[in-house]
């Protein structure tokens, strides 16, 4: 019975989320149009919401019009419901900064709809004192590199805004890299996936 109830619970707030999402997409329509400047247009952000880097970073992005997922315990349930109404109507790009798992199956759920990855970027703390962060991109990266450097604590809405001004390119024909190392947050599980996966 607890099952039940703590499902139901789930999807009345997932249905609440999807509709303050979809309100929140449609008010931003216009500020979500394309920017011949930057990169593709984000308008759909999913987060672990246990961890503060995660909503530091889904906060960020909606300011940037785009609309939030959170993954909750069934990440292909957000896929196969909410965001995938939501990029039939909206397009655009996905990002994310879930779990490694998370990340695996929503990169399967962005290949039916037609989005493969961008850009990776693995954040580590397992065993060392700092956030190590690895990036990897088909383009330059080190931009997000030099944003994370500077970021210290909330490196989650850095990393948001740095993916939300990287410049559009022509793709490279391999992915680059670049690091960056930050101070520990208490919440951080030891290790976290940003991503984007774009048309």
């Amino acid at each position: 019975m607890k099952d039940l109830l703590d499902r139901r619970t789930f999807l009345r707030d997932a249905g609440a989320l999807t509709v303050s999402a979809s309100l929140l997409a449609s008010g931003a329509a216009a500020a979500m149009a394309p920017d011949p400047l930057r990169g593709p247009r984000i308008s759909a952000v999913l987060f672990d919401g246990r961890y503060s880097s995660g909503r530091d970073f889904a906060k960020a992005l909606v300011r940037e019009g785009a609309a939030a997922f959170d993954v909750g315990p069934d990440v292909a349930m957000v896929w196969y419901g909410s965001l995938r109404n939501h990029l039939a109507s909206f397009g655009g790009s996905v990002a994310g900064l879930t779990t490694q798992s998370d990340f695996f199956v929503s990169r399967c759920f962005g290949r039916e709809l037609g989005r493969s990855a961008k850009y990776e970027g693995a954040h580590d703390s397992r065993g060392c004192r700092e956030i190590m962060h690895r990036l990897r991109g088909t383009e330059d990266v080190s931009e997000i590199g030099d944003a994370l450097r500077r970021a210290e604590y909330n490196w989650g809405e850095a990393l948001a805004f740095a993916l939300v001004r990287a410049k559009a390119q022509k793709p490279l024909a391999q992915w680059r890299r670049s690091e960056a190392r930050t101070l520990p947050i208490g919440d951080h599980p030891g290790f976290l996936t940003s991503w984007l996966l774009t048309s």
